[in-house]
């Protein structure tokens, strides 16, 4: 079959509708952040940029260990509960989310706040480094991300996502425009960008929450939260599994980091931001659909149809590979003329660096649909032990890389931790579709014996 052919799926062509108002959002949000990048890395110079790319990571890691990824878990239920014509349940999985979020972001904040004044020396900060960590960590406080991000995306609220999320993303390029143009020092950069993300995150919780009033969701304040284990089976370990596979896998993003900038010092992180900035690239063009198939592969698995659901993730899996892939072939030609116009001569060593670590990006763009299948199958726990696995094989490559080669040395281990994910993950895929057939085919020889799919949500391969 051709490949044109693939667009007359009509599955595949929901997530192309849905999916290019969210890519449009994103590459909005991808403009902005190489504006700021730009504006920080030159004002700022590599070595406080370094400083302040810690720090930024630092908050995030923290950040995603107490995040219980509402999102993945309002996208499950709240689809199995629309396709029911279950509004009221729709609306309790819309005030958990809320109430989750809000209850961990000001558990990390609390968190970061503590290990920021104790911890500095570890990535060589001043005692001033560490208290403008805790001002920038109050960001988290205002983020409702996952239940903003899985109203969005259950309501089919594509564009409206788009919209706010540019709108947010231009906030902060005038927060840092108007820092840098004041000539701030390493500290007013720093309350800059806690200011400019803080709005970001207003607009984009007050955009969904408009959106599900619009969808006929607006009562969800007023949904009562007791007995919503009993409502949603599993709810409780699946969103265990899914925070705990979030987190890990926010290590992995974030492990390299951690290992350049308490490894190889200030002036190297500096170089390694540029490097992970930029690398983004290739995942700000094809993700975005990712958001959309996820969405489409948990109604899919909700109704059993496992055809489909084989089809549309080989289908777009291929499209988004050959597609980064031309991507990398391109900026890995002009890789050091990209990184002088961006960021400025001081950081054209990043260059060898950009061009390995780009390549991963691809391979984890191509990979990120195959792991939300698993997730969507109802198997985030498997996941999560599969990602704890790998992340220890990660951190055993990055700290060789880094001691033997620098930055080049990092990225190469990043390239082989995302090969090691890709075949896994691929495998686990089909055999999990393999027992789902299996178990169908028993069920209809005796019914009372099993039923037709297994939703497993515990963490057990």
């Amino acid at each position: 079959m051709r490949v044109l052919d693939w667009f007359r799926d009509r599955a595949v062509r929901r997530i192309v509708k849905f999916g290019l108002p969210v890519t449009i959002g994103k590459a909005a949000t991808s403009v902005a952040g190489l504006i700021v990048l730009a504006l920080l890395a030159r004002h700022l110079g590599p070595e406080l940029f370094g400083v302040l790319a810690v720090m930024r990571t630092f908050v995030t890691v923290v950040d995603q260990y107490a995040n219980f990824n509402t999102a993945q878990a309002l996208i499950k239920f709240g689809s199995d509960a629309m396709m029911s014509n279950r509004p009221r349940d729709v609306e309790r999985m819309i005030k958990l989310a809320v109430v989750v979020d809000a209850a961990t972001e000001t558990l990390a904040f609390i968190v970061i706040a503590g290990l920021a004044l104790v911890i500095p020396h570890v990535f060589s900060w001043t005692h001033a480094q560490g208290l403008l960590c805790v001002i920038y960590a109050f960001t988290i406080v205002t983020r409702v991300t996952g239940a903003s991000d899985g109203i969005f995306r259950i309501c089919d609220a594509y564009r409206a996502a788009a919209i706010a999320t540019a709108v947010g993303s231009a906030a902060t390029v005038i927060a840092i425009a108007v820092a840098v143009a004041l000539d701030a020092s390493f500290g007013g950069c720093v309350v800059a960008s806690m200011v400019g993300e803080v709005v970001s995150n207003l607009i984009v919780t007050v955009a969904s929450l408009r959106v599900a009033r619009r969808a006929g969701y607006g009562g969800w304040w007023r949904a009562p939260l007791r007995g919503v284990r009993a409502t949603f089976p599993g709810i409780v370990r699946f969103m265990v599994a899914t925070n705990a596979q979030l987190s890990v896998k926010r290590t992995h993003n974030e492990l390299d980091t951690i290992v350049v900038g308490s490894m190889l010092g200030k002036i190297p992180s500096g170089l390694f931001k540029v490097v992970k900035q930029l690398a983004t690239i290739p995942g700000r063009t094809f993700l975005p659909f990712e958001q959309v198939l996820f969405t489409e592969l948990a109604r899919l698995s909700a109704a059993d149809d496992d055809t489909v659901f084989s089809r549309v993730l080989h289908r777009f899996t291929m499209l988004v590979l050959v597609g980064s892939l031309a991507i990398w072939a391109v900026i890995a030609i002009i890789a050091e003329p990209v990184i002088r116009t961006v960021a400025g001569a001081e950081f054209i060593g990043a260059a060898p660096a950009f061009r390995w670590y780009l390549l991963a990006m691809v391979l984890n763009v191509a990979n990120t649909p195959v792991q939300r299948a698993v997730v969507a199958l109802g198997r985030p726990g498997t996941l999560f032990l599969f990602d704890s696995a790998t992340l220890v094989f990660l951190a055993g490559a990055v700290v060789a890389g880094a001691k033997l080669y620098g930055l080049v040395g990092v990225s190469i281990a990043v390239v082989l931790h995302k090969l090691v994910q890709m075949a896994w993950s691929h495998w686990l895929v089909a055999r999990i579709l393999r027992g789902r057939a299996a178990a169908r085919i028993i069920a209809a020889q005796d019914p009372l014996r099993l039923p037709n799919h297994v939703d497993d949500t515990s963490p057990v391969l």
